[in-house]
């Protein structure tokens, strides 16, 4: 069964409309038996994966200092707002490459069931925004 959503790497580029979070997030660590699993409420939770150290979990800045949770990477979301494939090719390759090699920022992508989120650190968030929207108008 093919993922819904776009495929075509020029059309995912040209209709992406960067979208602006509200708020400041965190990555954070806890340990697989961490009792702070069972406190979490999801609609708290922005991104929770595990892994064989610990869970990693991306919240609001907010949350973390609530739970007295040890983090890093304050940074800001942005949604791709196109609808993407699961089993789209080099979208986000060309998103990275193309902040990395103009902005000189490394970026933290995301890929949800409908979007690509990506986190980027605070205060670069508006000429991350900037940046994707002429990346989406030179596909015009």
């Amino acid at each position: 069964m093919t993922a819904p959503g776009g495929l075509e790497l020029s059309q995912l580029i040209k209709s992406m409309k960067p979208t602006l979070a509200d708020g400041i997030y965190v990555f954070a660590t806890i340990s697989p038996q961490s009792e702070i699993l069972g406190r979490l409420v999801l609609g708290r939770v922005e991104m929770l994966c595990r892994e064989d150290k610990g869970w990693t979990l991306v919240v609001p800045q907010a949350v973390a200092i609530e739970l007295e949770l040890e983090s890093i990477f304050p940074c800001r979301k942005i949604t791709l707002d196109v609808h993407s494939s699961l089993e789209a090719v080099g979208f986000l390759a060309a998103v990275t490459n193309r902040l990395a090699d103009k902005l000189k920022i490394g970026v933290n992508p995301v890929s949800g069931y409908y979007h690509d989120h990506l986190y980027v650190p605070a205060g670069k968030e508006e000429l991350v925004v900037e940046e994707l929207k002429r990346m989406a108008a030179e596909q015009q």
